[in-house]
């Protein structure tokens, strides 16, 4: 999210992964460790979205559950609005990533799908 914001305030636009010098965890191998798939943006694509599925159940995280996070530049104000969530938040945000939700703007996680 800094990355993004930083690129933002410079060039008032979203930047791709590339473009702020982010990497998913896995890059060179798929986008993928032995726990989560990373995905959301391919090559130079702006889309401002990146979620994690795990790949494996994590106590009461079913395997294929979703982190999911998604950055929208506003022209007018030049703010990036960054939302959070998943789609099995009571599962897997709630004891295994706390802080998760503390990521978005508002503080909260609303995100159920991208």
């Amino acid at each position: 999210m800094k990355l993004q914001e930083a690129f933002a305030s410079e060039k008032t636009e979203l930047g791709s992964f590339k473009a702020i010098g982010y990497k998913t965890p896995g890059a060179g191998n798929g986008d993928m460790t032995t726990v989560f798939d990373y995905s959301g943006q391919n090559g130079d694509d702006v889309t401002g979205k990146w979620d994690a599925k795990a790949r494996v159940g994590l106590n009461d995280c079913k395997m294929n559950s979703l982190w999911l996070l998604k950055a929208e530049y506003s022209q007018s104000s030049g703010n990036v609005t960054i939302t959070v969530g998943s789609n099995a938040k009571a599962d897997c945000i709630d004891p295994l990533t706390p802080n998760f939700c503390n990521l978005a703007t508002n503080g909260t996680c609303t995100l159920t799908s991208l």
